[in-house]
């Protein structure tokens, strides 16, 4: 079979060497975009999943123990060669997952800039916070401690930057026991030799290959902390489990991704930005916008270019055509339930502007890029996720119908909005319940920036990725004060002692500062002053 670019036989007989370490039945690994097995590896037996929590907890307590210097380095040298071998890294996403070139090398982008900011991160989670206590000479100390094992089920639609999420709760200091299907597990086998070339310990990061996540559930009361990341039903099924057990658990499922397109956007650079966003990845990723708010006096003309923009730009074919902008979907049901969607909207009255069909001429799980529009509001489509290259147009006059109805859904999570109106966008991140906002952009700005934590909401998710935050909460925290020299405690315990006395001088005090400095008129006028001059001069975002 022809591999893509920077991947050939030598290097998938050693992958699939590797993944055969396991004792369970053989399973299919498929080339994706042609639909065909290309390999088989072992699946995990209980035994061998047993084997894999064990090994993570006897290695945990050792690697909490590594200093953040020594995880810092490496996760430096995981880095350059991940930078240096760029071509088999992308080649292997391109073949598992179905991507073009051009969306691989964006995943690829995407991971590079992660892992920058995990290492940027990590020189902040080894700073204890110190700081005075409330009783005078008295000192405070906060430091973060590893949660010890953690649980990670994966999904196979980002079989190379799942790394990302791994490396999070590795670089805290647990050892993680990670779930993946056969078809993500390649991937996984991948980063995980990178990283133990870089030097960390092999049994840090356990891969355990199954076909379902039931498999994976049984191991959960073992397990110190659970992260899913994939469908909502996956991760609903997870959960419940976890809670049988109380066992703290993050959830990352399918979203949607709505854009609002107001009357003074800039129209042409509105369209490119949704239909590159729609468009990614086959309208499989997490950051790919479903569904497009337009208002109706640009309707008609953002309709075009949007058309148009996609018809230029989006070109369908397997990664042998070096011209093809979008790749195949991951599975053919999948474009079984593109077409299902399509017929609903047509039933209920939507237009196709362009698309709709599969394309089996090229394989199974082709489908053509597709725009809709004047969807039905109350379609159950709104609630459901796609996982297509599947976008609809929605007209709206009053922007208020507009947030109230995705403010009460329960997987809408994410907006970008396009307009010129300032004083709008305060207004919609003030008031609309968003995750996140992305304003004249799409959900790209956001995902790349490795300091902004991302949160999901309602089924979208329960936990942070990104930033700090993605880190510390794969960590407990813990704290100690300290009282240097004297002791508060009076020997007197009657009213009246010098404690009492003491205490009530300060809230005298504190009281008087309240009424006179910090609490009035003149004081709330002059913050008030610094928040206006802020927003207006550097802006809500």
């Amino acid at each position: 079979m022809e591999y893509p670019k920077g991947i050939d036989d030598k290097f998938m007989t050693a992958l699939l060497i590797a993944g055969r370490g396991e004792s369970g039945a053989d399973a299919p690994v498929y080339n994706v975009q042609a639909w065909e097995p290309f390999g088989t590896l072992h699946c995990s037996t209980s035994s061998d999943g047993e084997q894999s929590v064990l090994r993570a907890h006897a290695v945990s307590e050792q690697w909490s123990q590594e200093s953040i210097y020594t995880r810092s380095r490496i996760l430096y040298r995981f880095l350059k060669r991940v930078v240096r071998h760029y071509e088999p890294i992308i080649g292997l996403n391109q073949l598992l997952s179905g991507k073009s070139w051009l969306d691989a090398s964006a995943e690829y982008f995407y991971m590079i800039t992660q892992v920058r900011g995990i290492k940027r991160n990590l020189k902040y989670l080894g700073k204890p916070r110190r700081g005075g206590g409330a009783v005078p000479r008295s000192t405070y100390r906060v430091w973060c401690r590893p949660v010890g094992v953690v649980g990670m089920f994966t999904s196979a639609d980002n079989p190379i930057s799942m790394v990302c999420d791994i490396l999070n709760p590795i670089m805290a200091g647990n050892a993680v026991v990670n779930f993946v299907t056969p078809q993500a597990a390649l991937g996984a086998l991948l980063m995980k030799a990178v990283l133990v070339d870089a030097g960390m310990p092999a049994d840090v990061w356990r891969i355990v290959v199954s076909d379902s996540s039931q498999f994976g559930m049984k191991f959960i009361p073992a397990l110190d902390y659970v992260t899913a990341i994939g469908p909502n039903r996956m991760c609903q099924r997870i959960s419940m489990e976890c809670a049988r057990h109380s066992v703290p658990i993050s959830c990352f499922g399918g979203v949607k991704n709505i854009a609002l397109v107001m009357e003074d956007a800039k129209l042409w650079d509105a369209a490119k930005a949704c239909a590159r966003s729609a468009f990614l990845s086959a309208g499989q990723s997490t950051n790919s916008v479903e569904i497009i708010f337009v208002h109706e006096a640009v309707r008609e003309p953002f309709e075009q270019m949007m058309v148009q923009y996609t018809q230029e730009q989006i070109r369908v074919g397997r990664y042998t055509n070096p011209h093809a902008t979008m790749g195949s979907m991951m599975y053919p049901d999948r474009v079984k339930n593109c077409e299902k969607v399509l017929r609903l909207a047509r039933d209920n009255g939507a237009r196709v502007l362009m698309g709709s069909h599969p394309r089996p001429e090229i394989s199974p799980t082709f489908f053509e890029p597709t725009i809709v529009a004047d969807l039905p509001p109350d379609l159950n489509l709104l609630e459901t996720e796609v996982y297509g290259p599947v976008v609809a147009l929605l007209p709206f006059k009053d922007i208020t119908n507009v947030v109230r109805l995705v403010t009460g859904s329960r997987v809408i999570d994410s907006a970008s909005v396009f307009t010129r109106d300032i004083d709008f966008v305060r207004n919609l991140i003030d008031n609309a319940e968003f995750a996140t906002v992305s304003v004249n952009d799409t959900y790209f700005s956001m995902d790349m920036s490795w300091k902004a934590p991302i949160q999901g909401k309602g089924e979208s998710g329960q936990g942070i990725r990104h930033g700090m935050e993605a880190i510390l909460q794969y960590t407990q925290v813990f704290s100690a004060a300290r009282l240097k020299g004297i002791s508060w405690v009076p020997k007197d315990w009657r009213s009246g002692n010098w404690t009492e006395r003491l205490t009530f001088g300060f809230m005298g005090f504190y009281s008087w500062m309240s009424r006179n400095v910090t609490d009035t008129v003149v004081a709330d006028g002059i913050r008030a002053l610094f928040r206006w001059m802020r927003d207006r001069f550097v802006g809500p975002v």
